[in-house]
């Protein structure tokens, strides 16, 4: 599966430039997703319920006005219910049942205004739609104007790495990624992984673009790092040990996903020359 995307600006050392799937065909963005029915909202009323109730009888119990404390826990339950829908895709009901609903038409969490043609799929038995990762040398397939890179900075940056959520970032340097990095002596850019899950750790890695590859040291962080190449298994790599990763591998950062790519540049084939042979 391929996220391909238009890059409509500078995207700048480790600038994100969000994602635009509309180009792609649903046909595409919903290839083995497998649809689900949509009993998550009996499941998200149900907690919305029974936390009324909870309020309900608290207030009965405290002598405080048991109906306000019944909408106020109703309504507190209604409104993270919306706002993770809004985020993630996912509410309680989702979570329970592992499903996922998004927009019908790009496959990510839908705006408000777009939660009436949403799709949901289940993401336990078949492919999570918002999990879509390019493949090396095809950000730009020839389908027409709205594929092109038409920003020459884009063009000529050497790594894309592009995350789980969509968004791309281009890696010019050096660049540490982590859910709150620091730098670290000769790193020139910070690079920040949102994960409300905490399986990323603050500085969870060093990324070093060279050659038109990407090296990654993992930073002893506490869920690791790993790399699949070629379509293969996932490999963790060992704490502190720098390590090349080519066009086209997906890397892990605890429970988050990046794609590794390049701006309109063919895959290479071998790892670049000059390197020392404790770098390999």
């Amino acid at each position: 599966m391929h996220a391909y995307r238009q890059l409509t600006e500078p995207p700048g050392p480790s600038r994100a430039v969000l994602a635009d799937r509309r180009p792609l065909p649903p046909e595409v963005v919903f290839a083995g997703a497998r649809p689900a029915s949509r009993l998550w909202v009996a499941l998200d009323a149900a907690a919305i319920l029974v936390l009324a109730g909870a309020g309900y009888l608290v207030g009965a119990a405290t002598d405080v006005a048991p109906a306000l404390l019944a909408a106020l826990g109703g309504g507190l339950v209604l409104l993270l219910v919306v706002l993770d829908l809004l985020r993630t895709g996912r509410t309680i009901g989702h979570r329970i049942l592992g499903m996922r609903t998004v927009d019908g038409a790009t496959g990510l969490p839908a705006p408000l205004a777009g939660l009436t043609r949403t799709r949901t799929v289940d993401i336990r038995q078949g492919h999570d739609p918002v999990r879509i990762l390019p493949r090396a040398g095809e950000m730009a397939p020839n389908q027409g104007d709205q594929w092109r890179l038409t920003a020459s900075r884009a063009l000529n940056a050497p790594i894309i790495l592009t995350l789980d959520n969509g968004m791309a970032f281009s890696l010019v340097g050096p660049t540490v990624i982590g859910r709150n990095p620091s730098q670290l002596e000769g790193s020139s850019h910070l690079l920040q992984l949102p994960d409300l899950t905490r399986t990323v750790s603050k500085s969870h890695a060093l990324l070093e673009p060279q050659g038109g590859m990407l090296w990654v040291t993992d930073l002893g962080s506490m869920n690791g790092t790993a790399v699949a190449e070629d379509g293969g298994d996932l490999e963790p790599l060992a704490p502190h040990v720098r390590t090349v990763v080519r066009l086209g591998a997906t890397i892990e950062f605890g429970d988050r996903l990046a794609g590794v790519g390049a701006a309109n540049r063919p895959q290479p084939t071998a790892p670049a020359q000059g390197m020392s042979g404790d770098e390999r």
